[in-house]
């Protein structure tokens, strides 16, 4: 019987300017992670970030309609206690 083992990794090659480097290895080096470690976690958590911003949402007609209406809905004012929080200024300014 011939088995043929799956791969479970692909190499990637990648080329960076000698300053992008040192960056990039300074901060592996800060949270103590490999350089192909930090990057590979660097590159998995940008692709999250673009999938994420990109999702699309399936509703229902009725729940569509709902939203276009609040969308086009005059803008309620905001009750006092969150107008007072907009405009007072944070403690250390």
């Amino acid at each position: 019987m011939n088995v043929t083992a799956v791969r479970k990794e692909t190499p990637v090659s990648m080329r960076f300017r000698n300053d992008d480097l040192a960056i990039i290895d300074r901060g592996a080096a800060s949270v103590g992670l490999s350089r192909t470690e930090f990057v590979r976690r660097a590159a998995l958590h940008d692709a999250q970030l673009a999938m994420l911003n990109e999702r699309v949402v399936r509703v229902s007609d009725e729940t569509f309609t709902e939203f276009l209406a609040a969308i086009d809905a005059p803008v309620k004012p905001l009750p006092p206690k969150a107008q007072e929080r907009l405009t007072r200024k944070a403690p250390w300014a």
